[in-house]
């Protein structure tokens, strides 16, 4: 089985941009893919370029290409001197580096992007950022995220043994499945499914606000059985769920949580709670990630996870209401 055929890891030189390769060299190290290192320089500007003075604009972008290129070179060879045995290779260019990554990705739809992001600013930054933002919304390829600013860089584990999948019911959600279960094939991990129902409180105020608009939303308004009722359906619904992962993969262990609690707590408390995991859930990548799993859970799972996110990109599939 081959997970991805590669693993694409922009580099721009900083400390942000490097802290996604441990992730990478963990994923492509079990799939058996190659690591892609990129690295782009801006074009020479005209005000740079004086041929009358010796600065030629061609000679000028090779001395850039040179150095990016040395760059490159310096971070394979780290890799190697790690014991790191999977191919690596390395692409500078001169231009935008949103092309860059986008034209490299596109080669191979079987290609995974590792990029990091700052916690700060979350998922909405990343989104907002130019590059990321500009990549996400014009690859298919999924995007493992990983998180780190100028006081917390989370150290990434060796190894994957957990793999934390939120679902909402949606086709969009599951999409991500077929990942977490090749990751955990891959790494002997035990899946975990996630789905949040709405607590008594949430039926009690849709109740309420019927009954505002004077149409009562429920001819026998009972919160608790309301909630019984939601969690014996999630309950049966990630069973269903489970079972063809589990016919798939007979050696992989899956667990499965309904919660009341807020969905991002949940998802963190998992994160933090299980050993050597890492997030897998779903984005349309489009115009940012919104509702449920594509809305504040992601933007605030991604800004605050401890550990790597996976980001499966489906396209505008429909999506469910949690």
């Amino acid at each position: 089985m081959t997970l991805f055929d590669n693993v694409i890891v922009p580099l721009d030189g900083s400390r942000l941009s490097a802290h996604a390769l441990p992730a990478a060299q963990l994923v492509a190290g079990a799939s058996g893919a190659k690591l892609t290192l990129l690295s782009s320089f801006p074009e020479i500007p005209d005000w740079q370029a004086d041929a009358s003075r010796g600065r030629r604009r061609g000679s000028m972008a090779a001395a850039q290409h040179d150095r990016v290129g040395a760059y490159l070179s310096g971070q394979r060879l780290r890799l190697v001197r790690q014991g790191f045995s999977s191919p690596v290779d390395i692409e500078a260019r001169e231009g935008p580096a949103y092309e860059f990554i986008v034209d490299v990705a596109n080669r191979d739809p079987n290609s995974l992007i590792a990029m990091s992001t700052r916690g700060h600013g979350g998922l909405s930054r990343l989104l907002s950022g130019s590059v990321t933002s500009r990549v996400l919304g014009s690859v298919g390829n999924p995007i493992l995220v990983v998180r780190c600013n100028d006081t917390d860089c989370p150290v990434v584990p060796q190894s994957i043994d957990n793999l934390i999948v939120p679902l909402d019911g949606s086709p969009l959600a599951t999409s991500a499945l077929r990942y977490a279960e090749n990751l955990a094939s891959a790494f002997q991990a035990r899946i975990t499914l996630v789905r949040c129902v709405p607590d008594e409180a949430y039926f009690h105020a849709q109740y309420d606000l019927s009954l505002a608009h004077g149409s009562p939303a429920f001819a026998h308004y009972d919160g608790r059985r309301m909630v019984n009722d939601a969690v014996g359906q999630s309950c049966e619904y990630l069973l269903d769920t489970a079972g063809p992962i589990a016919d798939r993969f007979p050696a992989t262990e899956i667990d499965s949580v309904t919660s009341q609690e807020n969905p991002v707590e949940t998802v963190l408390d998992l994160a933090h709670r299980l050993e050597n995991p890492m997030v897998v859930m779903a984005t349309h990548g489009r115009r940012g990630v919104r509702r449920f799993l594509l809305g504040s859970v992601a933007d605030q799972v991604i800004r605050q996870s401890p550990v790597p996110t996976l980001l499966v990109k489906q396209g505008d599939q429909p999506v469910d209401p949690c």
